[in-house]
């Protein structure tokens, strides 16, 4: 029944989702100059910075990045000092998450997508993806990563059986099954642990697991990904890294170039209510 009343975003309701996300983004940007974290713009973000100087045009989101040493730093002050605006979502601290990528999501707010028909908590939210460290030992190497694949691969399988709605019959619905006795909860934190086992800080790699090419397909050099360049995001000072054409070129291809409307990726949603947030309302932080 969701799924036939999920809506495309208007345009305005678009314009208004993306104001209140620079809200959010304010607010990360002052804790990260305050606190010395560094965070960066990665994916559709990235190209928004480069291409648009701040949103894709039809985007309703925002990615950044962070270190995991930087993510507890980060997640711990909103915890103490924010906690009255904003709310973390991520598998250690939230129950009932069943996700690997933390959300920092504006209290006040609803914005429920197709993809987050079970949550309870659904402000409007940017991800927080977390840069993890790779083994530099070939061998923890391997094994770090085909594990981390094969826990992504059946928290994907778990969660495809739990969505019953969904009457396409494929092997991960039927993997899906047979795992069926364990919680996705338990899946997405034994997965968010595993990507976290390497504690070397000043390892020769990174990797960003959860995101898009998953563990080997994001792997990067340390040395790029710690040489950050500012960046115009819709007036603001943010960060990508400097090896950004080549960082996005990998995963894009020409991502200077405009897709066609027909492979423009829109999201739908089911609840959308900005509360004291929409255009024109007083709100006091």
């Amino acid at each position: 029944m969701m799924r036939e009343i999920a809506k495309q975003l208007t345009e305005s309701e678009l314009k208004n989702i993306q104001r209140v996300l620079l809200v959010i983004l304010d607010d990360i940007i002052e804790i990260c100059e305050k606190n010395k974290i560094d965070f960066v713009l990665i994916g559709g973000s990235a190209i928004g910075a480069v291409r648009h100087q701040g949103f894709i045009p039809w985007d309703d989101d925002i990615d950044i990045a962070m270190t995991r040493e930087g993510f507890e730093k980060f997640i711990n002050i909103i915890n103490v000092q924010y906690s009255h605006k904003y709310s973390m979502l991520n598998p250690e601290e939230k129950q009932n998450y069943g996700r690997v990528i933390p959300k920092i999501r504006l209290k006040g707010t609803t914005y429920r997508t197709v993809l987050e028909q079970d949550l309870d908590d659904v402000g409007v939210f940017i991800d927080i993806f977390i840069i993890e460290n790779v083994f530099d030992n070939k061998l923890l190497k391997h094994i770090h990563g085909i594990g981390s694949l094969v826990l992504g691969f059946l928290l994907s399988c778990r969660r495809k059986y739990k969505n019953k709605k969904n009457d396409d019959k494929n092997i991960r619905k039927y993997i899906g099954g047979l795992i069926s006795f364990i919680r996705i909860e338990t899946l997405a934190t034994r997965y968010d642990m595993w990507n976290r086992m390497c504690k070397n800080n000043n390892s020769k790699e990174v990797t960003v697991p959860v995101d898009k090419f998953h563990f080997y397909g994001e792997i990067e050099k340390r040395s790029d990904v710690e040489k950050l360049i500012s960046v115009n995001f819709e007036g603001r000072n943010c960060y990508i890294f400097s090896n950004y054409d080549d960082y996005l070129m990998r995963r894009y291809g020409n991502y200077m170039k405009i897709p066609p409307e027909k492979e423009r990726v829109w999201n739908q949603y089911i609840e959308y209510d900005l509360g004291k947030y929409k255009l024109g309302e007083k709100v006091d932080d």
